[in-house]
């Protein structure tokens, strides 16, 4: 009785993880947090058809906010090429 138990035990406690996570993955959940992103957010809650018509603009948002993470805390490259923007 108490061999299964154990098994399961172990086998639970090799499934969580105590690393910590990286810059880019800390970034992307931050970037949840920001204006522009949570502005997307509000403007789809309850409305079934605003992702699948705006659903760039929110991916776009949390691609910016989660760059200005990066290069708040200096691992992204100042600069570059940034990618082009639809005039919508």
């Amino acid at each position: 009785m108490r061999r299964p138990l154990l098994l399961a035990f172990l086998l639970l406690s090799g499934c969580s993880s105590n690393t910590p996570p990286t810059p880019q993955e800390a970034c992307a959940r931050e970037a949840d947090q920001a204006p522009a992103v949570r502005e997307e957010l509000m403007k789809g809650a309850g409305t079934a058809s605003y992702a699948w018509w705006y659903g760039e603009r929110l991916q776009r948002a949390r691609q910016d906010a989660t760059l200005a993470c990066l290069r708040a805390r200096g691992l992204a490259p100042k600069g570059g090429v940034e990618q082009p923007r639809d005039s919508s």
